[in-house]
């Protein structure tokens, strides 16, 4: 895939996805208005339940399967058998654990793990779509799973006004869009079964290091609200469900990115992977935290419009964690460059690092600072993340940028965040000049590529 390829499928990845985040945010609008901050919270604690569930039940399915499909190297009815047997004895382990868990009382912890069978079926499903580069059939599914999953939240609302409403619509949305795929992949013409073959073995070496390395992460994910409950409560854990959620629908993009790039560092020499690695950086440095920054500026002057209770707090946290998207501009091309090129340990070491160092600074900047002080260690964390990546990476042999890039473009997003207090539509037009003069990028460059207009 040239480069203009590679944007323009994640373009079509993203165009797909906005009615779905209109709708997301609508749908997080109401929510919000409908329940308290205190109900608000439990269902972030779902969420993070859900999250630390669907990495640590993965074993690192979802990854291996965009590499070693889109590598060609494996005959699809051995896939296919393989992936049957995986999944079903996943899910008998997670259904007997969902049981265990409401017999104890657990009742959110058990519709987390309830839901989870269903969406590792989308997710292995997905990664197939995407191995195989069908952007339409994977736009389809994104969009089917985003639109199910919000019509049954907003049925529910007016059925419960509790945090019952958004768990259970959410539940539903997850078996209703495993068993659209189902469905559709039953109308198709199926290869016929065959018992996996010695291919099994450096499937699990790629598979496993992804499933430790994602398991930590998702330990840090969870660990935030837990933190945010026992140190500040409930009502202060809505607040950053409410800017959690709100990033979420920000990040859309960089997820559908990195999807598309581990397909094409399988399929690609290593030369040209490395060619085409720091020029796909760079673009991203332009673009992804420029969204942030419009959104930081624009969301504390529109959201109080549509809520009827008192969130302002959510919006300089929301404006911290956009941070997240400049380091996840560089993050996610060394993750999926080093998972492409057989070295998912570089991210489980680098995982295991930030982690520590998040573990060891959390409660104190929660303590000290309140929630922005949640937020800033999320950030650390996701730059501790990527540093150390990349001195493992360059030790393999596997470097994807100059050690200067990212510290310039930090250098001028944060310069630019300095401006959120006073003149917040400012921000951009700040970010963007300051990384051209630090030679970050070359604008009007990488907006064309971004577009598709230029090869490379």
């Amino acid at each position: 895939m040239t480069l203009r390829e590679i944007m323009r499928y994640a373009g079509t990845l993203y165009g797909a996805n906005v009615a779905a985040s209109i709708v997301t945010f609508g749908l997080t609008v109401l929510i919000s208005r409908d329940m308290s901050r205190a109900d608000l919270g439990i269902y972030g604690l779902f969420q993070a339940y859900f999250l630390f569930g669907a990495y640590a039940s993965s074993f690192g399915l979802a990854p291996a399967t965009v590499k070693w499909v889109a590598s060609g190297a494996v005959d699809d009815g051995e896939f296919l058998a393989f992936m049957m047997l995986r999944l079903a004895g996943i899910s008998g382990l997670l259904y007997v654990a969902a049981g265990v868990a409401y017999l104890l009382s657990f009742k959110v912890l058990a519709a987390a793990l309830f839901a989870l069978p269903a969406y590792q079926v989308f997710s292995v499903g997905l990664s197939a779509a995407r191995a195989r580069l069908w952007r339409r059939r994977e736009a389809l599914a994104l969009v089917f799973a985003s639109l199910a999953t919000s019509a049954w939240i907003f049925v529910l609302l007016f059925a419960d006004h509790s945090y019952w409403a958004p768990i259970l619509g959410q539940v539903l949305g997850a078996y209703s869009t495993a068993l659209a795929m189902v469905g559709y992949a039953l109308t198709r013409r199926l290869p016929r079964l065959r018992w996996p073959g010695a291919w099994r073995r450096a499937f699990w070496g790629t598979a496993l290091p992804v499933f430790l390395g994602s398991s930590v992460f998702a330990i840090g994910e969870l660990a935030d609200r837990l933190v945010i409950r026992h140190v500040l409560g409930l009502a202060d854990l809505g607040v950053y469900v409410l800017a959690l959620t709100l990033f979420n629908v920000l990040n859309k993009p960089v997820h559908m990115l990195s999807r598309v790039l581990l397909s094409h560092f399988s399929q690609a020499d290593h030369g040209a992977g490395h060619a085409k690695a720091l020029e796909i950086v760079r673009v991203n440095l332009a673009v992804l935290p420029l969204m942030g920054l419009a959104a930081a500026a624009v969301l504390p002057w529109l959201m109080p419009l549509m809520l009827n209770r008192n969130y302002t707090q959510a919006f300089p946290v929301f404006a911290v964690l956009t941070a997240v998207i400049l380091v996840k501009a560089v993050e996610l091309v060394q993750s999926s460059l080093a998972v492409a090129r057989d070295s998912a340990t570089s991210n489980m070491r680098a995982q295991v690092v930030a982690l520590a160092l998040y573990a060891m600074t959390v409660f104190f900047l929660t303590q000290t600072f309140g929630l922005i002080g949640v937020a800033w260690a999320v950030v650390l964390r996701w730059t501790v993340l990527t540093v150390v990546q990349r001195f493992d990476m360059k030790r393999r042999g596997i470097d994807v940028l100059p050690s200067h890039l990212l510290m310039r473009a930090a250098i001028a997003y944060l310069v630019a965040l300095a401006f959120f207090p006073v003149a917040p539509w400012f921000m951009g037009i700040a970010y963007l000049g300051l990384g051209a003069m630090l030679r970050v990028w070359s604008v009007p460059r990488s907006w064309r590529l971004a577009l598709g207009r230029v090869e490379s």
